[in-house]
């Protein structure tokens, strides 16, 4: 370090942060730094000061300038600086303005409240946060215990916004909190009037018409509760002996503000009876502050917020949405309308088990599982340009659209995706989060009409498509109309590759309209593709196998959609059924040759098998797709590498 500048290298910042945590580790530092002169100029004229007593290596009053004498001197640094804030805050002759550790959680605001609370209590125990505010974005509040501030600073970046996946950051600073203390005479008084307002035996504490207690009108004091210094002395002192407190009254306190009342909601959380009638409230926003109350009984009358709602379903509407467990309203039973419902998070409420695939119908599910599977049969056929036999399948005026996206992980890293095949799919990418790259020319990435949309099939490279990781959701099912999505894995190009190398996720979004006859055609397609991590892989496998434990609700059933996918005209709702024809295992048990053919080429292509193989395979499963892809991937390792391509 430079005598003439005095600058602090890495070594000497990082002794002093952890000396002021810890002093016992000051003597290991001077093992190795013995020279005391080298510390800040401005520590070493307070040292000097000092009159000795500091027990360290240099022994009793050397002037050595051991750690343990720093310690005190970052006190008397940090209570020097909290002197000054609370000058520059203000007060009076006996009070001064509260100093406390404030949280900032940059762009909190976007992140909410309740998930930031819920994050940092997985990391740090009792937590008491006080004020909370959203400032430009960001959401501030304060922390009066300098460890439980200091331990959440800790996990700044840790916790990821549930949104982005990106850290959230957490700063630490000391600012002056607002509010100014209060004598001990006053404190004292306040102490004697809540233990005599308490109800030990219905732990009810009554707080109403507060600044006009006896105790202090003989006094000729005001201590009303609008008083942020009186409310924050009372808020601690019942986070001291009331902690218990399961009904509050704060009626005729003339509150219009909520700040500081709710820092009671992180110190008594198990208030069902409340009582805000008689004040000043004239906005939701300030009741929102309170939500998270298991709140049951509610009085609210007299506010001027009750006389903004046209009707009393409005106004019942308005607390159920802060207090979704309020059955008793200013003395008045109430019932929760259905459309409040919400599950209750502190019932262990369980999400239903998932399952692989949502169809509505199993007449839907032939439909859709057929028309996929010729779908995909012919679009993966090794000669892109065959693909052309999937004019059919389109309506005259129908659109296609391709997005390519190489999503990252939650370290902002990109799966590989090959550059040549990536540039083909972006050069037709129809992303709107890039209007930027294609707005002037957006006719050029969204292709109308069958013939279009064959050209431009024509052009994206060769795929093949692993059916057994597909999954379809059925999103809507009119007279005419059917939407539906189905994902899962392809790989690009034909040559060879590993088992999970080279994969890439799908997504493909069909509109299919019925055009009579028994006929039905594409109207609309949307393609997104996508590079995939093995790790996520993995976790999309694991997922469909644990799918396939839950039972299915009925039979699966498939017709030939291509060559006669019908919905029929006499459809008169969602349920209704359709003809009924052989599924392709049928056929092919029944020893339909084409369709034998097709069923050992699209299993050639996903288990890499030679077709001898792979023939025999579906053969011991009597020709169900399904079965034969469980017990190929049952048996796999055992299987002959002679059989493989």
């Amino acid at each position: 370090m430079s005598r003439r500048y005095q600058k602090w290298d890495a070594k000497k910042l990082t002794m002093k942060k952890l000396i002021y945590y810890d002093s016992d580790l000051a003597p290991r530092f001077d093992d190795d730094d013995d020279d005391g002169k080298e510390l800040d100029p401005r520590l070493y004229k307070v040292q000097g000061r000092s009159t000795g007593g500091g027990y360290g290596r240099g022994g009793r009053g050397s002037g050595k300038g051991s750690g343990r004498d720093r310690v005190p001197i970052k006190i008397h640094l940090d209570n020097r600086r909290d002197r000054q804030l609370q000058r520059g805050a203000g007060g009076s002759a006996t009070t001064t303005a509260v100093v406390m550790n404030q949280i900032k959680v940059v762009r909190g605001a976007t992140i909410g409240k309740d998930f930031i609370m819920r994050s940092i209590e997985q990391y740090v125990d009792d937590v008491k946060p006080l004020l909370f505010r959203v400032d430009r974005g960001d959401i501030t509040f304060f922390v009066e215990d300098d460890d439980t501030a200091a331990a959440i600073h800790a996990i700044s970046r840790r916790v990821r916004d549930p949104n982005t996946n990106a850290p959230i950051t957490f700063l630490l600073s000391r600012v002056s909190a607002g509010f100014a203390t209060i004598s001990m005479n006053e404190r004292d008084l306040i102490a004697e009037c809540l233990k005599k307002r308490y109800n030990a035996k219905t732990h009810a504490l009554d707080l109403s018409e507060f600044g006009l207690d006896e105790l202090f009108r003989l006094r000729s004091l005001h201590l009303s509760l609008t008083r942020n210094s009186i409310m924050m002395a009372v808020v601690d002192l019942i986070d001291q002996h009331y902690g218990g407190v399961t009904a509050l009254s704060m009626k005729g306190n003339r509150l219009r503000f909520l700040d500081f009342f709710a820092c009671l909601l992180y110190r008594i959380k198990n208030v069902k009876t409340l009582d805000l009638s008689a004040n000043q409230i004239d906005k939701e926003l300030e009741l929102d502050k309170l939500k998270g109350w298991p709140i049951e009984t509610l009085f609210f009358e007299n506010n001027p917020l009750c006389g903004s709602y046209s009707s009393a379903e409005a106004y019942l509407s308005a607390i159920h949405r802060v207090f979704p467990k309020v059955t008793m309203l200013d003395g008045i039973p109430v019932q929760r309308s259905a459309s409040c419902a919400v599950p209750d998070l502190d019932e262990n409420a369980k999400l239903p088990l998932f399952k692989p695939s949502f169809y509505g119908t199993d007449d839907y599910r032939a439909l859709i599982e057929a028309f996929i599977f010729e779908f995909m049969v012919a679009y993966d056929d090794p000669d892109v340009n065959n693909r052309k036999n999937l004019i059919n399948a389109y309506d005259e005026n129908a659109t296609f659209t391709v997005c390519a996206e190489n999503l990252t992980d939650a370290n902002e890293r990109k799966p590989y995706f090959n550059p040549s095949i990536y540039s083909t799919y972006r050069k037709t990418s129809h992303n709107i989060k890039c209007m930027e790259r294609w707005e002037r020319f957006r006719e050029k990435v969204i292709y109308k009409g069958a013939m279009d949309i064959i050209v431009a099939l024509r052009k994206l490279p060769a795929t093949k498509h692993l059916m057994d990781t597909f999954l379809v959701d059925v999103s809507l099912i009119t007279d005419k109309h059917m939407c539906f999505a189905v994902e899962g894995f392809f790989r690009d190009g034909l040559e060879k590759v590993g088992d999970d190398d080279e994969l890439r996720f799908f997504c493909r979004n069909f509109v299919v309209v019925n055009k009579g006859n028994g006929k039905i055609a594409v109207v609309n397609d949307m393609l997104f593709v996508s590079g995939v991590f093995l790790e996520r892989i993995q976790r999309y496998k694991s997922m469909i196998t644990n799918s396939l434990k839950v039972p299915a609700d009925a039979a699966v059933a498939t017709t030939d959609a291509m060559g006669g996918m019908s919905i029929a005209d006499s459809i008169q709702s969602p349920a209704a059924s359709v003809p009924q024809q052989l599924t392709p295992t049928e056929r092919a048990a029944a020893g339909d040759q084409q369709m034998q053919q097709q069923m050992v080429e699209a299993f050639c292509q996903e288990s890499r098998m030679k077709p001898e193989w792979s023939k025999k395979c579906l053969i011991d499963q009597n020709w169900n797709y399904e079965a034969a892809g469980q017990a190929f991937l049952a048996v796999r390792d055992r299987i002959p590498a002679e059989a493989f391509q």
